[in-house]
């Protein structure tokens, strides 16, 4: 797990799901110690910790577990409320439903709810302050699947995806995860040469319908402006020479199975996604048990 996690520490990383319950928690707090090799850590979310919502839902769900040093992005009455105890290094402007937002520091380790701001900039300028004022060297960002656009707005970010597979599902993970270990590969051109047709905005079907006759090769922004399903990007790739102009790196997807062996899940997936999949320890696959 080591290799795959290594990115992490020193770096700015989303932790983005599928969907809801994919595992992202899990795989928060198996990176944490990771990420702290290099120093403090803060863990942010985008929004509301989806957490909270399944716990008023009544489902047992996991909490960030923290360590002293560790920085986080709570309210007032969770960061009360919180095992670990906290040092409140800033406190942002404005009140959420919530709670007043503030940034602490652990002071006790313990378990705690991250919640975020609504409005992503100021989520941003908290990193950056984070960063310049040194309080800690790695930031880990929970965030939604549907917010990765955003999420690059950060400049230079690293992404794991946290995937949950199970029978009903495989054939659609799979094709996601092939497309995206397939963007995550594609060449990156700063500058564009001449005669490539220049891409600003997303990249929809709509948008490959109306390019120019005779175009062959295209430069779009970075791999989160892609809004094709997996058979859209194959057919692009196949048709066009695509680069981009930022690259992001991808770390790894963490999977977690469901009645789904690893060898089924691997065939499906694919060679190319092969050597970023990260299998989550707790999983229950076909036929065997996990710790």
């Amino acid at each position: 797990m080591g290799m795959e996690l290594k990115g992490i520490a020193g770096a700015v990383t989303a932790v983005t799901g599928f969907e809801k319950g994919s595992g992202k928690t899990t795989f928060l707090n198996l990176a944490l110690p990771y990420a702290r090799e290099a120093g403090p850590v803060a863990a942010f979310t985008i929004g509301v910790d989806g957490s909270l919502k399944a716990r008023e839902a009544g489902v047992t769900v996991p909490e960030i577990r923290v360590e002293p040093g560790d920085v986080v992005l709570t309210t007032e009455p969770f960061a009360r409320a919180s095992s670990a105890r906290f040092e409140v290094l800033e406190t942002l402007p404005g009140r959420t439903a919530l709670g007043r937002l503030l940034v602490g520091r652990a002071v006790r380790a313990g378990s705690i709810t991250l919640v975020g701001p609504e409005h992503f900039s100021l989520l941003a300028d908290v990193i950056d302050q984070v960063r310049r004022e040194g309080w800690a060297h790695s930031v880990l960002v929970d965030g939604a699947v549907n917010r990765i656009t955003q999420v690059s707005a950060l400049g230079d970010v690293r992404f794991a995806f946290t995937v949950r597979v199970d029978r009903a599902n495989l054939a659609k993970a799979s094709a996601r995860i092939r497309a995206l270990a397939e963007l995550a590969e594609l060449p990156l051109e700063i500058h564009p040469a001449a005669g490539v047709h220049r891409v600003d905005g997303p990249l929809t079907a709509e948008t490959l319908k109306t390019l120019p006759e005779g175009t062959q090769a295209l430069s779009v922004e970075d791999f989160t402006k892609f809004f094709l399903d997996p058979s859209e990007l194959t057919r692009a790739l196949e048709r066009y020479r695509i680069t981009v102009r930022r690259a992001f790196e991808l770390l790894c997807f963490a999977i977690t199975l469901r009645d789904v062996s690893r060898s089924e899940f691997l065939l499906a997936a694919g060679p190319r996604a092969g050597a970023r999949l990260l299998f989550n320890p707790y999983e229950v696959g076909s036929g065997e048990a996990r710790p």
